[in-house]
């Protein structure tokens, strides 16, 4: 039912007034706001000018630099001879193909005639071609002032204005000729500027005498208030950018907004009119407008959702435009039918029956039912349909309200995470090494696989990881980091990694741990621990092995210096007998003073103290110990090392010569091993003399400081020297340059240096002969030196 609206009063016509001035305040207003923005718009431009000169201004300079640069680099080859004409073609070439507002680039003598060009299929200058005009005198000026300039613009064929870049070159004080670049203003300009920019302006290049060169268009722009000019100083040449900006319309554009602000000041005003005399039409349909317009709005609230309104009897009243695109069906194939709706798969009907029922009744689920309906083409997709009372204005029940979610794609993913999940678990429960995820603050464990699981128990999972690793936990400082206090921004980190041992099993792990962001944002332990008790029994072995090998070699050596040794061993032995003889006949006789036969027996006990040192440094030499490093004067090493070589050595005639700085720190070595070093090799450098000249046997002993850490010893023979192929293999083992060798000293050597943290390496003398070089470490903070 209409209501009709009463005429306003007399004394109220002054509110019908009250639309007309404020449709003339606001057309004056937007009049005046008109201006405003016409005359911001035009500083904005005037900036954006500025800007894009700038731009310009750089991006050409750096493209000019840039050949400048390329030519420099040529010119220096070319002055140093490294230059050849294969290498410039390539080069040339390459950098005129990267850079296409480059025609060529030549090579000219002092005479101005052309010698080399790139690229060589290029039909612009010829070898052989002769420099004329503003070019030659420009190449003449370079050779003068001997810096690179830039010739004047001048014009060749169809390829519009063009320059020469001139670089001369000079070998001492002599002029070699210049690398020319023929380069073209049009495809400079080409090049550097987008086309978006050469499109927006008017580009003209004019010269230093303001003369036009060239222009990128053939119209000119009639405002002239937005333009500017860009100074390009080149070497002798002197180009200026001239950029002006295209108006954007017609000079009637500016009163276009004053013009259109006036018409539509007047059609507001008729429309006024009209709608005053309407107003009262308008009324009456109001209450029925706003009513139909309430319930449009509840059934369309969402466009991305499917809506379905439905009566108290099953009825369809209203679908949304979204319900009939996934149902594919159309607004009027869907209102005013009850079910069996026709989106309903046969094989579905009566689950899809009994749900309809349930929500008639008032009892769907706040869940929603998960159901899958049928499209009108035949294909199926899955649904979450969830329903809810449709109430009118006066209150009353008119029915439900259905909404629709396609879950089809999220029911998709769901699936293929479930079995990404199980895939994962999969391969992690099929590893060998155990892996396990604990909470960083509360220690829980969150995930652990089947080999962690076969070790701790199969109830780990939720238990305090501390307790149940404690029979194979690293010691808290052992860790780098705390994982407690680890921040988000750190992650992910390393917080150890290193090997250990179960207590319980005695099984040997190499355990990894790294702290990482779990799915749910909190920070977490990942562990892994691999079996390497087979590795460790095998590197034991290893060790074993390696240790009855040192000792055999040390056997060998002895078996080689037993006779030598004897000899040594007879004079001491010698000595004593006489002493002792001596003394005996003396005292037989009764001819004897005291202190004759006190020094004698001193002199006797002196020689039985040196056959003792030579048969305990026998036996320790063959003694089987584990290695045990302790501070040693370095030259008191070597004058024992020298003295099992010194009978060698006087058996052959070779000199041993011994050259030590005055003060060097003591090493931190096992001594029994460093001698043994120093014995195969100090052997070596002996034998390797054997076939040289007596008056050339000479083995030098040398030492020198090398770093804060460590100390140099070389080993020098006068021999023969090594080949190649035998300098890269002599330390390998079993290899062997001496007919009788083994092959496992210099091996043997080379694996008790880097037990001591130092390196065995050889070198070639240039005389003749061989260096063996080893570092060996000083004893830490020792702070003493020894002669």
């Amino acid at each position: 039912m209409q209501q009709r609206i009463s005429t306003p009063p007399p004394q109220q016509t002054w509110l019908w007034l009250a639309p007309y001035i404020a449709i003339g305040v606001f057309a004056l207003a937007m009049l005046i706001l008109t201006g405003l923005l016409q005359w911001r718009e035009l500083d904005t431009a005037r900036s954006a000018l500025e800007g894009d000169m700038h731009w310009a201004e750089r991006t050409i300079e750096t493209r000019l630099q840039a050949h400048r640069d390329f030519l420099a680099e040529l010119g220096r080859e070319q002055e140093f001879k490294q230059l050849t004409y294969e290498s410039f073609q390539v080069r040339a070439a390459r950098y005129v193909r990267e850079a296409p507002e480059i025609q060529a680039i030549i090579w000219v003598d002092t005479d101005g005639k052309v010698e080399w060009v790139a690229p060589n299929e290029g039909t612009l200058t010829f070898v052989g071609d002769q420099l004329v005009g503003n070019r030659w005198s420009a190449l003449q000026e370079a050779l003068r002032i001997r810096r690179e300039l830039v010739s004047p613009d001048y014009r060749d064929g169809t390829l519009g204005p063009m320059h020469d870049i001139i670089l001369p070159v000079q070998r001492s004080s002599a002029d070699l000729g210049a690398f020319i670049a023929v380069q073209s203003l049009e495809s400079l300009l080409r090049t550097t500027l987008p086309a978006v920019f050469t499109a927006r302006y008017s580009l003209t290049v004019v010269n230093a005498e303001n003369r036009e060169v060239f222009s990128n268009s053939s119209v000119k722009p009639t405002d002239r208030q937005l333009s500017g000019l860009i100074n390009l100083e080149l070497p002798n040449n002197r180009l200026g950018l001239n950029i002006v900006a295209y108006r954007a319309g017609g000079a009637w554009l500016t009163f276009l907004p004053a013009a259109l602000i006036i018409a539509l000041t007047l059609i507001a005003s008729v429309t006024l009119i009209q709608l005053r005399r309407h107003a009262r039409h308008r009324a009456a349909t109001e209450e029925e407008l706003r009513t139909a317009y309430a319930f449009r709005q509840a059934m369309s609230n969402s466009l991305i959702t499917g809506l379905r309104a439905i009566d108290l009897e099953g009825r369809i009243t209203f679908v949304n435009a979204s319900f009939c695109r996934m149902t594919g069906f159309e607004e009027s194939e869907l209102v005013g039918i009850k079910p069996p709706y026709p989106y309903w798969p046969p094989e579905e009907f009566e689950q899809l029956q009994r749900n309809i029922d349930t929500a008639l009744a008032g009892k769907a689920p706040p869940s929603g039912f998960e159901m899958r309906i049928m499209r009108k083409n035949g294909e199926r997709f899955d649904v979450r349909l969830y329903f809810s009372p449709l109430i009118g204005t006066d209150g009353r029940q008119l029915g439900w309200m259905a909404s629709m979610n396609d879950i089809t794609e999220p029911k998709r993913i769901r699936v293929e995470l479930e079995r990404a999940h199980e895939r994962f678990t999969t391969v992690i429960d099929g590893l060998d090494s155990s892996v396990h995820v604990a909470d960083a603050k509360t220690g829980e464990i969150l995930f652990a696989n089947r080999a962690f699981q076969n070790i701790y128990g199969f109830d780990t999972v939720g238990r305090d990881s501390e307790l149940v690793t404690a029979a194979c936990r690293p010691p808290p400082d052992a860790y780098l980091r705390d994982p407690r206090q680890i921040g988000s921004d750190e992650l992910p980190c390393e917080i150890y990694d290193g090997e250990i041992q179960h207590a319980l099993s005695g099984h040997w792990y190499h355990l990894h741990e790294r702290a990482i962001r779990w799915v749910d944002g909190r920070t977490v332990r990942v562990q892994v621990a691999a079996d390497i008790t087979d590795r460790k029994h095998i590197d034991e072995v290893n060790l074993q092995q390696q240790k009855r090998l040192e000792q055999t070699s040390r056997l060998i050596t002895m078996g080689e210096m037993a006779s030598s040794l004897a000899h040594e061993l007879n004079q001491p032995l010698s000595a004593i007998a006489n002493y002792c003889a001596g003394c005996v006949k003396r005292m037989q006789a009764g001819n004897y003073k005291l202190d004759d036969l006190l020094v004698a027996m001193q002199k006797a006990s002196s020689q039985a103290e040196r056959a003792g040192k030579i048969i305990r440094r026998m036996r320790d030499m063959v003694k089987k110990d584990d290695p045990k490093r302790e501070p040693i004067a370095l030259p008191e090493l070597i004058d024992e090392a020298r003295a099992f070589a010194d009978i060698e050595a006087q058996r052959t005639g070779t000199q041993l010569i011994v050259d030590l700085p005055p003060q060097l720190p003591r090493i931190d070595v096992d001594r029994i091993m460093i001698e043994q070093v120093l014995h195969n090799l100090i052997k070596n450098g002996i034998e390797a003399m054997t076939d040289v000249p007596v008056d050339r046997r000479q083995l030098v002993l040398q030492a020198r400081l090398l770093d804060e850490r460590m100390v140099e010893v070389s080993v020098t023979d006068h021999g023969h020297g090594l080949a190649g192929e035998d300098m890269e293999k002599i330390f390998a083992p079993f290899y062997t340059t001496k007919p009788e060798g083994m092959g496992i000293g210099l091996a043997i050597c080379r694996s008790i240096i880097e037990f001591h943290q130092g390196r065995l390496w050889a070198t070639p003398r240039r005389e003749g002969g061989t260096v063996f070089h080893f570092t060996v470490p000083i004893e830490e903070e020792s702070g003493e030196y020894h002669d």
